[in-house]
């Protein structure tokens, strides 16, 4: 019984996604997390420093620290893969 719903018939015609677009694709998703969290950064401190304890602050800045360490492996890793 057809309850309802779409099905497409027609998918041998559809363009398969490569690799690359899917990687290029969830790289700019990345950047545009990071980049919205970087944009929290100074009022997340603010509001830690106003209602947090000093290791809320010192546990947030190792956190950024984290990430920027990351960051700088990935950078590392992509010059040595070209």
């Amino acid at each position: 019984m057809f309850v309802g719903g779409w099905v497409d018939f027609d998918m041998g015609n559809k363009e398969k996604e490569l690799p690359q677009d899917k990687y290029e694709e969830n790289g700019q998703e990345a950047y545009n997390t990071i980049q919205a969290w970087i944009k929290t950064i100074p009022d997340t401190i603010a509001d830690i420093k106003e209602n947090g304890t000093e290791e809320d602050l010192h546990n947030y800045q190792i956190q950024i620290n984290m990430v920027l360490d990351k960051l700088e492996d990935i950078v590392k890793d992509m010059k040595t893969s070209n």
